[in-house]
């Protein structure tokens, strides 16, 4: 499970940010994070990931507190694949870094062969998230933390990237938390909505159940 347990965050002298938050997920479960901008849904996934450290409260991952230098089994995917990208390296030398993605990843989330040699500048943002999400697919990623991540992409791109993740993450029992402003989505992608971060009259999310991995 990973948990934040009764976590406080914020960023110098202005008010809390996150106080007193105890949040989880567990093993195989997709959860739905909605609400608006500037509530702290980013914020608890950087605390999560351990991007930000907390200034009190805990955050462990199967009851072990984050590595700190060897590969996070949380990993954690923003809107904007490119700032994630050294501009520098070709997109093999990037894809490789942690693991070497194998053909049945790359061929799920429709990634072709050519765009290994090429620069980050050179590929569109929804193909560099796609390169992003394969980079993090490891067998050592036990929870994913999805930040608005096809907010950017059209319906069928984004069908076709949930569809991967989902697969990915129902086959290996991983975790995973998906934050997005569209209900909808959320609805029909995870087991369970949070309603941390919603304003106290937002409208519940259309649901289609899906079974627990």
């Amino acid at each position: 499970m990973l948990k934040g347990d009764k976590l406080f965050f914020r960023y110098e002298t202005t008010p809390w940010i996150i106080e007193g938050l105890t949040f989880e997920v567990h093993p195989g479960e997709v959860v739905g994070l909605p609400g608006p901008s500037g509530r702290g849904k980013s914020t608890l996934a950087k605390l999560l990931a351990g991007h930000l450290a907390p200034q009190q409260g805990t955050v462990t991952c199967d009851g072990q507190p984050l590595p700190q230098r060897a590969f996070s089994p949380v990993q954690l995917i923003f809107q904007h694949p490119e700032l994630t990208m050294n501009p520098r390296w070709k997109l093999s030398d990037s894809l490789n870094e942690g693991w070497r993605p194998d053909a049945r990843t790359l061929a799920r989330l429709n990634i072709e062969p050519a765009w290994l040699s090429r620069y980050p500048h050179e590929l569109s943002g929804g193909e560099l998230q796609r390169l992003a999400l394969a980079r993090i697919m490891s067998p050592h990623t036990r929870y994913l933390l999805a930040d608005e991540i096809t907010a950017m992409l059209d319906p069928n791109t984004q069908a076709m990237v949930w569809d991967a993740v989902l697969h990915w993450a129902g086959q290996r029992g991983v975790g995973v938390l998906a934050i997005s402003h569209d209900r909808h989505l959320l609805g029909r992608i995870a087991h369970r909505i949070d309603e941390t971060f919603a304003p106290p009259n937002a409208a519940e999310p259309l649901r289609i159940h899906r079974a627990a991995a």
